[in-house]
């Protein structure tokens, strides 16, 4: 998790003034108390309101590096970067992918969903698929070079947005800071490769 919060903060200092205002607008509107923290609970609204249900409600105490039982900015901020990149769970142990994962590459080459696995349930073979070659991630990327120089395409590396299905108590505030952030964030993508 130290690399997601690491790169997350990367993002943060090299982007644009207007993404990073953007950022802080967000983080205070999640914060539905005005406690300049993150609850549990306000971590949970946030999921259910903006479609992340996928997200275990575990992975708050992932977040939570100084153990306060609160996210803060850099918290949210790496939360926000995970949504937006990862969405990568283990489909053995449903674990979030962190560093080193496996994917099946028989489904990256297809295009439609991967099929990924923590190094744990690869290695105890405790998954069951159809295909049976896979690579971890730092291997696959390297062995699909040979794209035309400088063609990037970071939508495709970016984790599918989810269909917002709101819940009937919505925090307006919230979903148009949060889809605020969104619209700069891809705005900033033409000119830049930035994830934030």
């Amino acid at each position: 998790m130290e690399e997601f919060h690491e790169v997350a903060i990367a993002y943060y200092n090299n982007a644009p003034r207007n993404l990073q205002r953007l950022a802080w607008s967000f983080f205070l509107a999640l914060d539905s108390d005005g406690d300049g923290q993150i609850s549990y609970m306000e971590y949970i609204n946030f999921l259910r309101q903006c479609g992340y249900g996928w997200i275990s409600s575990n992975f708050f105490k992932d977040l939570d590096r100084n153990r306060d039982g609160c996210l803060g900015f850099w918290e949210v901020l790496t939360l926000y970067y995970v949504i937006k990149t990862r969405g990568l769970w283990c489909q053995g142990c449903q674990t979030c992918l962190v560093g080193l994962y496996f994917t099946c590459v028989s489904c990256f080459d297809s295009g439609s969903r991967t099929y990924d696995l923590c190094p744990s349930c690869y290695k105890q073979k405790k998954f069951s698929h159809n295909h049976t070659n896979f690579m971890d991630n730092h291997l696959l990327l390297r062995s699909k070079r040979g794209l035309s120089a400088g063609t990037v395409n970071v939508n495709l590396a970016l984790a599918p947005r989810p269909a917002i299905n709101p819940p009937a108590a919505v925090d307006d505030d919230l979903l148009q800071s949060f889809q605020a952030l969104e619209t700069g964030v891809a705005a900033g993508k033409a000119n830049t490769c930035i994830v934030m």
